[in-house]
């Protein structure tokens, strides 16, 4: 939970990561748009890297039971989601006021819309196409979205938990929904065979690096407006 708690120190840290995960998110994008690009697409287009995720592909293998566990624990996020939709819809009622919804509340929307947006624009300039054809078509690869979507939306949930939920047991409990459900995504994404590694990885650092954005600018003035004052104490 450490990393998870809030204070000006952790989000000193979390810029650092922040930084650190989107240079390597940059590096990841440039390397697969130069690096060892050769024709491993399903419709025969190039890919970054191909090298490593053709031997990673082989060792992961392909599996149609581990695609449908991975849409099906989407789930978490989105419940996740819901419920702290619920907790800003609650506040936004009582107080008939926008000013009266937790500012962290309205950056989560924010980074929920950065992640979107993202989204869309890799989806129009992706490097990389799927090593496989489905419905005929060979769709965008990078970054995988399940994974991006996972690791943003189970992370944010995450701090907030710990930032709202005042009984400790409750408390672990959606902690500990939150990582597996992040977990068994992205490990059952990369199982599926319908991304390459590299979509995976891309995800994960993407992710993470907006749910450190998150923590860093939602917390940097901790204990003002910043905190929430409706806030677990």
């Amino acid at each position: 939970m450490g990393v998870f708690m809030h204070n000006r120190t952790t989000a000193h840290a979390s810029a650092i990561a922040a930084g650190v995960l989107l240079a390597l998110f940059a590096a990841l994008t440039v390397s697969l748009v130069f690096v060892d690009r050769q024709p491993i697409a399903g419709d025969g287009s190039l890919v970054g890297l191909a090298t490593f995720n053709l031997d990673a592909r082989t060792i992961l293998g392909q599996s149609n039971l581990m695609e449908k566990l991975s849409n099906l624990l989407l789930i978490v996020p989105a419940v996740g989601a819901l419920m702290i939709a619920i907790v800003g819809c609650k506040q936004l009622i009582r107080s008939r006021s926008r000013s009266g919804v937790d500012r962290d509340l309205w950056l989560l929307l924010g980074i929920y819309g950065a992640m979107l947006v993202l989204y869309v624009l890799f989806n129009c300039i992706s490097p990389n196409n799927r090593p496989i054809l489905e419905d005929g078509a060979c769709e965008p690869s990078f970054p995988s979205s399940h994974t991006l979507l996972a690791v943003t939306m189970c992370g944010t949930a995450m701090i907030q938990a710990v930032q709202r939920i005042r009984q400790e047991g409750l408390r672990t409990a959606a902690l500990v929904i939150c990582a597996v459900g992040m977990v068994g995504i992205v490990a059952a994404r990369a199982m599926a065979g319908v991304h390459w590694t590299t979509d995976i990885l891309g995800g994960i650092l993407l992710g993470a690096a907006l749910v450190a954005v998150y923590h860093t600018i939602a917390f940097a003035d901790y204990g003002k407006a910043s905190r929430g004052k409706h806030a677990r104490r």
